[in-house]
């Protein structure tokens, strides 16, 4: 199916009560079973709600993964995607990379034994040579944010493959529709969708 298609499809079922053909916008904050042990698959909404549960669904299908995960802001997913992460873990990213994320990784994750280490991710040698027996995960955008620079994807995570390690992608400046790292041997994507996705300075969210 053509991506033009999927971006106008995905994560769009007719309502079964009401038959509406676009996703309502369900403000409820709990959901009522039909009866005890019987669930609707909702219950409360900071787990699930089906508004979310159609954007990361969407967001699935668009990327060709697994399974979204939708957040509040794209800091949030990344800071979720950190929380992989344990004491003694260390995660390589790349040397230029977006602002929020470096003081991140650097100023509040420390606080829990997480490491970092900043590398030129368009040098795949330098990547390699700051693998330790810590690393547990390497963390790059491409284009990187902000000098724009662009990073082998595919290479990368082919010496994650060697390696063990996690490759996680931030592919906000790219969206989708330009790029799918899942493709590329890319374990998890997230994107802010702040920025190109929601696209009129009017949304904050983000989802890996």
């Amino acid at each position: 199916m053509n991506i033009e298609t999927l971006l106008v499809r995905s994560g769009l079922e007719r309502d079964r009560a009401t038959g509406a053909i676009s996703t309502p916008i369900y403000q409820s904050a709990t959901f009522q079973h039909p009866e005890l042990g019987v669930s609707t698959g909702y219950d409360y909404s900071r787990t699930a709600n089906p508004t979310r549960t159609a954007l990361e669904e969407a967001i699935a299908v668009l990327e060709k993964g697994a399974k979204g995960f939708a957040f509040a802001s794209g800091m949030a997913a990344i800071s979720s995607v950190f929380c992989l992460l344990k004491s003694g873990d260390e995660i390589l990213l790349s040397d230029d990379i977006y602002g929020g994320t470096y003081r991140a990784i650097t100023k509040l994750f420390p606080r829990f034994g997480i490491q970092s280490k900043f590398v030129n991710t368009t040098d795949i040698g330098a990547i390699e040579s700051a693998i330790t027996p810590a690393t547990r995960a390497i963390f790059l955008e491409s284009p990187s944010n902000p000098q724009m620079n662009i990073t082998d994807i595919e290479a990368v995570c082919r010496l994650a493959k060697q390696y063990g390690l996690l490759t996680i992608v931030d592919n906000t400046f790219m969206t989708p529709y330009l790029q799918r790292p899942l493709r590329l041997g890319a374990d998890i994507v997230i994107h802010s969708a702040t920025k190109y996705i929601g696209g009129h300075s009017d949304v904050v969210g983000g989802w890996w």
